[in-house]
């Protein structure tokens, strides 16, 4: 009997903890769109600060003020960009909109004209086109009150860890157990140091695919050189699949016009791709953390499933910080 007696606080006290994982499990998976405006508010607070830092070291101002000149600079940027190119880009999107459309128009007929490609279009009218399934693609971007309220909610998250990130780091360290924790902040340290390198790298490489693809399909005359350029240097910070998504519509654009000027888009597109594979990121990850693509691949999906389209967006700088974190907390302990 005092046996017992004896085993059952330890069991009560294990099942205890197993629910109480179980709880917060539950719990964080309720609130992982919450989690993932923390965290993008994190990738552009490690932006503004990769700019702030230098500023303020090189001039001796304050961090805060460094960081308020780099932010407010940004915003004004972003609004003098929207003031005087908004409504360009407003016409060229819907010029896009309007060419793509016309474009898979044609496109329909042509494949229509053989068999195969007959059946391969009414599979996908019997099946493509549900308007509730691209309303929940739609929505898995930011949820939580909005999209604008979101935008908005994310630029002021990132100012204020910007402006301020130790005391939200001495309270994060606060949740963490003291044998730990000096292992911990070297690991933040390090994540934050390969996020902010990665970061510049993709930027680099986001310009320069924007600018090659610009300039590539303006020289074989693609018509909307301009906003296909800017989608491809966008759609760039999603790799992998993202270079595949972004020469979609060129290459479709393109065969609007005639079969040949389609093949001339794709060998483009494949080009700037080569250019980047092999000269824009090798040099960008001499000093950049260096995802493996299949691992890019698989993390773009994990992240997509549990995120949605949003974690798709940000699933390179959450794989960076979770290799990183991996590396310092248990592969190199274990490797000791």
């Amino acid at each position: 009997m005092a046996a017992n007696t004896k085993v059952e606080p330890a069991f009560h006290r294990k099942a205890l903890i197993v629910i109480g994982l179980l709880v917060l499990a539950l719990f964080l998976w309720k609130i992982a769109p919450v989690l993932l405006l923390a965290f993008a508010g994190v990738v552009f607070a490690t932006m503004i600060r990769a700019a702030a830092v230098p500023l303020s070291r090189r001039t001796g101002m304050p961090d805060l003020l460094a960081v308020s000149i780099v932010g407010g600079l940004g915003l004004l940027l972003l609004i003098a960009a929207g003031y005087l190119f908004g409504q360009r880009v407003t016409e060229e999107a819907n010029a896009l909109w309007t060419a793509l459309g016309d474009a898979w128009t044609k496109f329909e007929q042509f494949v229509s004209k053989f068999p195969i490609g007959q059946t391969a279009m009414e599979g996908m009218k019997s099946g493509g086109t549900d308007s509730q399934a691209m309303a929940k693609v739609a929505k898995g971007t930011f949820t939580v009150f909005g999209a604008v309220a979101d935008v908005f909610l994310v630029i002021f998250l990132a100012f204020y860890l910007a402006a301020d990130p130790r005391t939200y780091r001495r309270g994060l360290m606060h949740l963490v157990p003291k044998p730990v924790r000096e292992r911990v902040e070297g690991a933040l340290d390090a994540s934050g140091v390969a996020l902010r390198k990665w970061l510049l790298g993709q930027l680099a490489a986001m310009l320069a695919v924007g600018l090659l693809t610009g300039l590539g399909l303006w020289a074989i005359g693609v018509p909307l050189a301009i906003p296909l350029a800017i989608l491809s240097a966008l759609l760039d910070f999603v790799p992998v699949i993202g270079p595949f998504i972004a020469a979609f519509p060129g290459v479709l654009i393109a065969f609007s016009q005639s079969p040949e000027l389609g093949l001339y888009a794709a060998l483009v597109y494949l080009a700037v791709q080569f250019v980047e594979g092999n000269i824009v990121m090798p040099l960008a990850q001499k000093w950049a953390v260096s995802v493996p693509p299949a691992l890019s691949l698989l993390g773009i999906v994990a992240f997509g499933v549990v995120f949605g389209l949003a974690g798709v967006l940000f699933a390179m700088p959450l794989l960076v910080v979770t290799m990183v974190m991996v590396q310092k907390l248990y592969v190199d302990r274990i490797e000791r």
